[in-house]
């Protein structure tokens, strides 16, 4: 019995060192991101080989024993892209890639810069005001709370253009025309003559080499990627300005699971997201416009007397917008005025006072 017991005591006191030793054996958490479009797109391209990889790097560097196994589920493969945030919602993703203007129901105040567009905005720039937008009027994320959710960070969009298969010198180039468009992107239309089809980008070049319509507002980089420019050989430069359609979003209770440390290295890696698709926006813009400059896209700038009668020409948007909101108990007319505002504060250049009228 003294011998079995030294040796069970000896084992034990080997075992202790061992594993005083040893580094601790790390926590491995999988979290699945879930986003509509592919990783071409930059937004879902950012987080997944950036933002994700950093936040992994700093878990490690500052020595905690915690990483995080991203499972990237894209391109529609887990949800559709007016799913993506009830996927979150409901816990099938313990994170989103979400696109604002697909969710008008469920986070209707998000769309406020695309209901005043034609604001000379840089994408800096837009980022800092919509900062400053959250924290006066906190019904923004507190939308993403009452959906399960905590809202992380907003990412940007470069102004969305024009692509047609007919040149467009002036608004009245698109009278009677059919134009596809995606959500409240096609408020930007009215006004001017088009015929709208509501329509997914993701389908813009089928659509249009099939004739379901003629044209799509839609960027540089997101007519490259979804082949628009293959359909409608024309871009036309209208500078709406650029918007917050992007954004992180975790699932409340996939946060809640991740300590105090990790949340703090998610949100302090994910406000870099803006840079880097700023950064990495522009080497795209410039490569995929030679590109399609030599497949044929005849690139033209609508002229600044045309974009103000564009302006002029449409219903006010963002003040039908804002009563919605009021209507339904959100301070929409409080959100438009305070979003102007600082706006004009900042010296920022707007074509069309949309609060004022």
């Amino acid at each position: 019995m003294k011998t079995h017991a030294w040796t069970i005591a000896g084992i034990s006191a080997v075992a202790g060192l061992l594993a005083a030793a040893s580094p601790a054996l790390s926590k491995t958490v999988n979290i699945t991101v879930v986003g509509g479009p592919p990783p071409a797109v930059t937004f879902v391209g950012a987080f997944k080989d950036i933002v994700a990889e950093k936040i992994n790097a700093r878990l490690k560097a500052e020595g905690h024993d915690l990483q995080i196994n991203w499972n990237h589920a894209y391109a529609q493969s887990l949800a559709k892209f007016n799913e993506v945030f009830e996927a979150v919602e409901e816990g099938i993703g313990g994170a989103g890639l979400i696109l604002k203007n697909f969710e008008p129901s469920n986070l209707p105040l998000e769309a406020y810069t695309v209901y005043a567009p034609f604001v000379d905005l840089t994408r800096p720039q837009i980022v800092s005001v919509d900062a400053r937008m959250r924290e006066v009027i906190p019904e923004l994320n507190a939308a993403y709370t009452k959906h399960k959710q905590v809202y992380i960070q907003t990412g940007v969009n470069e102004s969305m253009q024009l692509m047609t298969k007919f040149p467009v010198t002036k608004v009245d180039d698109l009278k009677n025309r059919k134009m596809g468009s995606s959500g409240t992107f096609a408020e930007w239309l009215r006004g001017t003559g088009a015929v709208t089809v509501n329509a997914n980008m993701a389908q813009s070049y089928t659509d249009i080499k099939n004739g379901v319509y003629e044209g799509y507002p839609i960027s540089e980089i997101l007519g490259f990627v979804y082949k628009t420019w293959s359909a409608a050989k024309y871009f036309t430069e209208v500078n709406f300005g650029p918007t917050i359609v992007s954004a992180i979003t975790f699932n409340s209770d996939t946060w809640k699971s991740l300590p105090d440390y990790a949340q703090k290295i998610v949100r302090e890696e994910s406000a870099k997201w803006p840079g880097y698709l700023d950064e990495l926006d522009a080497k795209k813009v410039e490569k995929f416009v030679g590109i399609m400059k030599k497949g044929g896209v005849q690139f033209s700038k609508l002229p600044d007397a045309e974009r103000l009668k564009w302006a002029k020409a449409m219903p006010n948007i963002a003040k039908e917008w804002a009563q919605r909101q009021d209507e339904k108990g959100l301070p929409g007319t409080k959100l438009m005025a305070a979003y102007m505002e600082e706006l004009r504060v900042r010296k920022i250049g707007i074509v069309r006072q949309w609060d004022k009228e």
